[in-house]
Formats: C-alpha cells, structure tokens, sequence
C-alpha cells in the first residue's frame, strides 16, 4: 500500500557494498500512525569485491553510537578479508494503517528511511498485513516476527534480516515473501523466550521432544559458512541456531482467548507449511489459559470508636469477585518471571517459567486504588526493574488502564506472596503530599508506555584510571576525598556534587535505575527508582523538618552533600526535579520559598507596620528538642528565622525574621517532600475572611429557618460549623466549659449578600410588618455586606445550615424572599486562600450523621485553611491550637487586635519542576500521540514511536535529550 508523498525527497545511491539497488532517502512523513519497533544489527562483508556483499546479522549489543556519513558505508577492512567493522544498527517500525514495517538505518547521519520499491514516487516499505499490533527481533538480528491482527488473518509473519534491505535485481517484497503462520485469534504482545540447553548443549527440536538429553545437537554460534555468498535474493531465511543460548520461542499473547501460546520460531522461518506466506496454522507448542484468582472481599474497616471530632470516611466494598476470563495486555520479563497485565480482570498475571515449555502460573498481583476502593483496577502495560544490591529489591511497574497512573509492585525474590504483598505499594507518609495518590504515580497526562532503564556514568579514579561501577555515592565527611595527589581513597566520594554544581550528584545525572514513561501528551516524564547517587542529594545539615530521619547533633561536622534543602529531593518511585532545590542556581529561584516576606494590611488596603500592637506572622518552631537553624528563601537568598530572642527588642523575636530594620513577618515552607509545591501562587491570610460564597445554589431558608438547598454542598464548601469546634476542641484536651465558650467564637457565620426586593415590590405587602418591613430590612441589610449581621452556623450538612435560633435569623428570612446568596466566613480565625489552589480543607459529610466534620484521614491532615489567632503575643511550636500546617508552608499569628478583613499577603516561588522531555515541543506539529517507549540496547538510547506523523524519535539517557527524529 502506498501512502500519498507530502514531500519529495532528493536521491541518492545506497548500494549496499554492491548488492543493493538505487533506493530514495525519504526525510519527510514518511512515516506515519507507527506502532511498535524492534532493532537488528547487520553488516554487509566484501570478501570479494567483484562479487556481491555477503549481510551478516550480529548481537544487538555488537552495534553502537558510531555513525557514517553514507548509508553504504560500513568501514570495510580490506585487510581482514573485507571484513565490516562498523555494523549497522536499523530499526525496523510497524506501520499500523498502512499494514507495513519501515526499516530506519539509524547509523547513518543522513537520516534515512529506506525505500524499498524505487520505482514510485513515495516510500515503499515491507508489507506485513493489516492492522501490527507487535514486533520482536532476535538477539542476533537473524530475523524479527511481527504479530498482526488482521480481521480473518490474524497470525505472525517472519522476516528475515537478509531479506529487509534491498537488493539488486531482487524483487521487491510481498506478503508471500515472507514465511507466516495464521493464529485462531487476533495476537496482542509478544516476547523472544529462549528454550535453553540441556548440560551436553543439545536442544529440544520443540516442547514435546521429551526431557534430557535434547534431540538436537549444538550449533557452534558465529558466522554461517558462506553464508548468503551465493543466495544474492536470500531464498534461505538464515538460521536461529547461529545465535546459540538454545532454541528461540515466541511467546504471543491472544486477548480473545485469555491466555498465551508457545510458538517454536525456528520452525516458523523454516518450515515448508509456512514459506513464502504459506499461512498455514501456527504449530502450538504450548496453550496457556490465565486465570484470574481473586482473595475473598476483606470486609470494610470498622471505624474507631468514641472520636466524633472527625468522621470516617465512607468504607467502600472491594470489587466485584467474579470474572468470567483474563484478557492479557503488556507483558514483562524478569528472570524467569513472566508478568502480563489484564485489560479486563484485577489482576496481573506471574508466571514461573524456568523455560517457555514449562509455564507455572502463580497467585498473582492485585492492582487497587487506596482512593476508590470499589473500582476495578486493570492495568495494560508493564515494566520490571533489575535486582540492584545491597537489597537487590525488584520493582514491577503498571500502567492503570483505567487513568493512566503507574502503580509499583513489590516483585523482589524474597516478598511473601501474601494478598497485602501483591498490593501496590503505598507511600509512607502520604500526608506531605496530599495531591498525590498514595498508591500510585499519578502525571500531568495519562501514560501510554513505559520502560525501565538502569544506567551509570563511571568515573576513573586519578591516581590509576580504574573505572569502578556501581558505587553509591556517599556524603559522610570522614571518608577520603579521591583526587590525583592520592592512590588510595574512599571510592564512594568519586560522585559526590562539586562546590560550583556542575558535575557530579545532580538532577541531569542520572545515575541507577530509573523509569521512562511515555505521556499522552507528547512528554517523556523520568521518574527516580534507585538513584545511586541519592545519599550525596540533600541538606548537609539533616532536619526532620526537610524530611531527614532526625536531626543532625549541632556539633557534627556537615555532610558533603549538594547543599539542597530536603532529604528527599531524590525520592523512590516520584517524579524527578529537572533542577537543583537551592535558594539559587544561577537561573532563578529554586527552593521553595516566597517573592518577599509577609506583609499585613488592613480592610482599606493600607500597609499596617509591624509594632507591638499589630498581629504578627511567626514561623512555628519544632515542639521537641533543640530548634535546627531555621531560614526561609525570600528571592534568591535565604534569611534566617530567630529560634531565641535576642531581647533587643520589645518583641520576643522567635519565628520572625530579623532584618536590619527590625523583625519582619516570617513563615517556614514544608521541605519534607519539595514536589507538593506544584505552583508559584499567591496567598492571602484574612481575618475572619470569607471561606466560600454561594452565589448560584439555590439556597433558601426553609420552615424551620434552616438555609436549604440541594446542590449547596456545604461539606465540600469546608463549612464548619459550633458543633464541629466543640467537638474538635474537646478532642485536644480542652475543658467542656471552655470548649463550647470557644466555639462560639470559632464556629462559620453566615451573611446574605443578596439584595433587597425593590421598595415598591409587591412582596412587602405579604409580610408581616410586626416581623419587618422594607424600612427595617433597610436598616441592616441594605448597607455595606461586610456589616451585615452574622448567622452563626450550628450545624453544618451537605445541603442545609441550622443556624443559631435568634430573632436575627427569624428577621432575616423575613426580609429575604426566595433564593438567597451567601457569604460564609470563619469565626475568630484567619482564613488561607491562595488564587490556584483555593480554600484548603479536609471536612466531609458523615457517612452515618450526614453532618460536616473533618475527615478522619490522616493522609488530608494538612488540607487546612483556617488559622485560629493566638492572643498571646509570643512564639508558638508545632501542635499549639494556634499552629496552622498546610501542604506547602506553616506559621501562627499572633497578638495584636485583629480586625475582619485584616489580611497578610504573600507570593510563593520555587514550585517543583519535574524532569521531563517534551516531544511535542520540540515537533512541528502538536500532533503527538506516543505508542511505545523501549530501550535500544546497542545504544542505551530509548525509542519513542508516535502514532501520528512524527515517526521514531532517539533519546539520549545520558542528558535527556532528543538526539534524532525519524519520519
């Protein structure tokens, strides 16, 4: 099939060392809605240089960066018989609508695509059958097997490496060029497993050839003799057994069927039932149906007795338990463990294969949702890391084919195979960071795929230009620094970040096992698995407060470490920063922190000077043991925050900043895990502020002078109301009497912001003047709405408020016909809003009451938006009722005389940035639709095919980076 040409391209000879024809280099869209990729490496040998060149297919790992000019070009030695020394690495790329594989030489610097029929004006590639869903190569290029899902002729077409390049004088491939088999149902992936030898080498000719000894003796690998010399349009397809390490099987997935089938590849390029697209059906060595083998429903947690400060989430029931049959997706090979993803079941399916004809499967793993307990969780694509030491921990990485998040799994040789340790794995303390699923990776755009990607970047020790591989970098001070003036050091301070952050530890170092994941939007996002050099990212002072496990004794020397301001700027199984987190780099502000301190002003807007009788924005201070040293990014410097007063002043200065004009209003930002900083915004700290207004519910008093309304959603508003506080206060140890004294000051107050019907309305004529009239409403309710009285909130539920019963209220649902708008403010408390995130809270409605309280979930406990004042002018430590913990920052306000409306204001910066590459960015066109991501192993590169126009890109794992594009 023959696409219409945007653009033609120039020609030019590729002439592979004499046996090839004129081919067109095509450079522009020749590709196109491209699914899947496999590599080869080949070289074309002149032992002859009258005679046509011989192709030789190598190991993948037997090609590399190096790349030629000319595509013909393989740096023949003349001197060793003609003998290519520089192979070329090709890709060979489905082509989903047009039924075809392009072949992409990725060694030449031209770029080109190979065309394999010259003669019409577009590229021409090797036809294959409709609809490739796969492509897999052999390790030793001999051949690549593309499973296609072609309605009526599902099954798997071979093609040989000899045959993928073109010839002079050969024919231009067609669907009977190749040796195919037809499968009962549509394939979906496939996986290259080798049948190994037994302990003289022999092979088993198939599955059922008997146990030991084998039925097929071993074949010397190397270079076939002769091979192709003769046969110029390569009528042999070449031989698997060349490559050695035993007999190669496909493994191909059948969703239909849910399950797998063994296929013998050798059988496949050689039989006669299946030369030249013979068709005939695959001969099954092994049928494999999955099973899906659910645990029973655990019962919903019961909640705890006695709080009722908090109300406990509804208990959602398990997915349903019963599927009919497995529909397998992604597959991942780990040592003899197979993992294949479900896109209909809960399950990820582990099979133990010591050798592809003795499939066991095993109790499998349980994607879930922590969030959404009664989903049904399926996933469709895999990715397994290797062991790494000391703890040789493996990680299984799985897309949820239902959002697009990653859960990880737990896949190492020593987990119990338990149903909560078939779980994916949940982060600890998932309160630092809220916006996070605390089960799974969730990314700005669903992931399409992934692959794991283990690298190092050694290092020569110069004193003896040893290159020692696998070293952890490590930040203790009294290990010895490796420089040229010494011949013995400690190795693990070779990577350690330099003074001036330009080599060593770092954000583009990447260093260890990491995961690459294929966005739906065009971006390549990296994520930390087992970073080596992570010890080295950090503080070289450790705190709690920046996320450290304790905090550093103030007489020990500092760590050498790349001065960054948490211990988890480095973080298994989270995005990657793409920049250092310190105060500066050079390129703007990092570290989380604030534009400028805090400044107060009053309802006018006038700025209110920080004095005695002013309230104060203080930085809380830790509740146990010795203050750390604590500061605060403002711009591009880091101020200190006063741990004791230096009695100067007449201020007692702890939490503030000093700054030579006197103490300013400080706060400290959360360092603990710097990625919930996720935008600069700015902030506003109101006295008695307004919480959420209520402007297009429906909202109206009702007979029992409730305001009601159906779609008001109070609970999800925040709303809190006296009862709420009581409650609250007495949980924290607060006298009964004191408790409910409190509340009444704390508790919301609603005020109508509505106006007045007309004086001349007919409504006025249909109220009792006794309760009011238009002058009396007048009186309250048609001045400024600020000053309009408050309704003091007694209970709060998702779509009624009972208020306080006063006259006011009676009087106010009298002046008010009809739907109402409101303003809910906080009592005695200092409301935090930003103009991103919002009003922050964590109050829902009561499964049992209906009523609105706090969650009882601690991973929301710091979802706040409420300060309460401490009237105390002094400082105050983490867990006072005055301390107020968001998310990203924490502080207390403290002494003076606030006033509604008084307001702090302040602009945060530093917000994290993940290391990404964006592939639509770097395009001419916004259309990107990633399929498949996968490491080339010849390269380290990673190849990302886009389903649109944009063909193949090369990534560099080296410095993320787009080294080529392909289209």
């Amino acid at each position: 099939m023959k696409p219409r040409l945007a653009l033609v391209a120039s020609t030019s000879a590729l002439a592979l060392a004499g046996c090839a024809a004129e081919t067109t280099p095509v450079a522009v869209e020749a590709l196109a809605q491209s699914g899947r990729s496999a590599f080869v490496c080949l070289a074309i040998d002149r032992p002859d240089p009258g005679k046509p060149g011989v192709m030789r297919s190598l190991p993948i790992t037997d090609c590399s960066y190096g790349t030629v000019e000319s595509s013909t070009d393989y740096e023949v030695d003349a001197k060793d018989g003609g003998r290519a020394t520089l192979p070329h690495l090709y890709g060979l790329v489905t082509q989903t609508t047009r039924g075809e594989v392009a072949v992409v030489d990725l060694t030449t610097e031209s770029s080109l695509i190979v065309d394999r029929d010259t003669g019409t004006p577009a590229p021409s590639f090797l036809p294959v059958g409709a609809q490739p869903v796969d492509i897999v190569a052999t390790p030793g290029g001999t051949a690549s097997f593309v499973a296609v899902a072609e309605p009526g002729r599902a099954g798997i077409y071979a093609l040989p490496s000899a045959k993928v390049l073109p010839r002079e004088g050969c024919p231009v491939p067609s669907l009977s060029s190749w040796p195919a088999c037809s499968l009962p149902s549509a394939p979906g992936e496939m996986l290259l497993l080798t049948d190994p030898p037994d302990t003289d080498g022999n092979v088993r000719s198939s599955c059922d050839a008997g146990p030991p000894p084998y039925d097929v003796e071993p074949t010397t690998p190397g270079d076939p003799p002769g091979a192709f010399v003769d046969d110029v349009c390569a009528t042999s397809n070449g031989s698997l057994a060349m490559e050695g390490g035993g007999r190669q099987k496909l493994l191909v997935t059948l969703p239909d069927l849910g399950g797998f089938v063994v296929i013998d590849a050798q059988k496949l390029l050689e039989h006669e039932d299946y030369k030249d697209g013979g068709f005939a059906a695959c001969d099954v060595e092994r049928w494999v149906p999955l099973h899906v083998s659910l645990p029973p429903a655990a019962p919903p947690d019961e909640p705890p007795p006695g709080d009722v400060s908090c109300a406990q989430p509804a208990a959602a029931a398990g997915p349903e338990q019963a599927f009919d049959k497995a529909r397998p997706a992604g597959l991942a090979l780990s040592g003899d463990r197979l993992f294949i993803a479900d896109l209909d079941a809960p399950v990820i399916h582990v099979v133990d294969l010591p050798t592809p004809c003795e499939p066991r499967e095993q109790p499998p793993l349980l994607p879930a949702s922590t969030l959404d307990p009664g989903r049904v969780v399926t996933t469709r694509r895999l990715a397994v890391s290797q062991a790494s030491p000391p703890e040789f921990n493996r990680y299984l990485y799985a897309v949820d084919a239902g959002d697009g998040s990653v859960m990880v799994f737990d896949v190492s040789d020593d987990v119990s195979d338990d149903a909560s340790s078939r779980s994916p794995i949940s982060r600890e303390n998932p309160d630092w960071n809220p916006f996070q699923p605390p089960d799974r990776i969730r990314l700005p755009a669903p992931v399409r795929d992934l692959a794991i990607v283990q690298r190092e970047v050694p290092r020569s020790l110069p004193a003896t230009g040893v290159v020692p591989r696998g070293i952890r970098c490590s930040p203790l001070p009294e290990l010895r620094t490796c420089d040229s003036s010494v011949t013995s050091c400690d190795l693990e301070t070779l990577f350690r970040t330099s003074t001036d952050r330009d080599s060593g530890a770092g954000p583009l170092k990447l260093r260890g096992t990491f995961a690459y994941m294929a966005l739906t939007n065009g971006q390549v996002a990296i994520v930390d698995i087992d970073d080596l050099d992570a010890a080295c990212r950090g503080p070289e002072r450790q705190s709690v407060r920046a996320g450290c496990e304790a905090d550093a004794s103030p007489s020990s020397p500092p760590l050498e470490t790349s001065g960054e301001a948490s211990c988890n700027v480095v973080l298994p199984h989270a995005v990657r920063s793409e920049s250092y987190i310190v105060a500066s780099d050079g390129s703007g502000q990092i570290e989380p922190g604030v534009q400028g301190l805090p400044i107060l002003y009053d309802r006018s807007g006038a700025v209110v000077p920080l004095s005695g009788e002013s309230p104060k924005m203080r930085a809380t201070l830790p509740s146990e043991g010795a203050a750390p040293d604590l500061a605060l990014a403002v711009g591009v410097q880091r101020e200190a925050i006063a741990s004791s007063d230096s009695a100067e002043s007449e201020l007692d200065e702890r939490g503030l900043v000093l700054r030579s004009g006197g103490p300013q209003h400080a706060l400290t930002m959360n360092l603990e895990d710097p990625r919930v900083h996720i935008a600069n915004e700015t902030w506003n700290v109101t006295y008695e502020g307004v919480l959420t207004s209520i402007t297009r519910a429906s909202v109206a008093f009702d007979e029992n002078l409730h305001l009601r309304g159906a779609d008001a959603r109070f609970c999800r508003r925040g709303v809190q109301s006296l009862t709420s506080v009581a409650a609250q206060l007495k949980a924290a140890g607060v006298p009964e009497g004191e408790a409910e004294t409190r509340a009444e000051q704390l508790a919301d107050f609603a005020q109508i912001t509505s106006e007045l019907p007309d004086e001349d309305a007919t409504y006025w004529n249909s109220v009792d003047p006794a309760v009011c009239s238009f002058d009396t409403c007048n009186a309250k309710y048609g001045s400024v709405i600020t000053s309009r009285p408050a309704l003091r909130i007694v209970e709060a539920y998702e779509d009624h408020l009972e208020l306080e019963r006063t006259d006011e209220v009676g009087f106010a649902a009298c002046c008010f016909a009809g739907s109402v708008q409101l303003g809910i403010r906080a009592g005695g408390q200092w409301v935090v809003r930003s103009n991103g995130a919002g009003f922050l809270h964590h109050v829902i409605a009561d499964p049992a009451g209906g009523y609105c309280r706090n969650s009882c979930d601690t991973r929301l406990s710091r979802l706040n938006g409420r300060v309460v004042h401490t009237p105390r002018d002094g400082h105050v430590t983490d867990g006072d009722v005055g301390a107020f913990i968001n998310p990203m920052f924490r502080f207390a306000v403290t002494g003076g005389v606030p006033e509604q409306d008084m307001q702090f204001r302040f602009t945060t910066q530093g917000a994290f940035t993940p290391l990404a590459l964006d592939l639509a960015g770097i395009s001419d066109t916004p259309e990107l639709q990633p399929q498949s991501i996968q490491l080339v192993p010849a390269t380290g590169q990673l190849a990302v095919t886009d389903g649109s126009v944009q063909g193949l890109f090369l990534l560099s794992s080296r410095d993320v980076s787009v080294t080529r594009r392909y289209r």
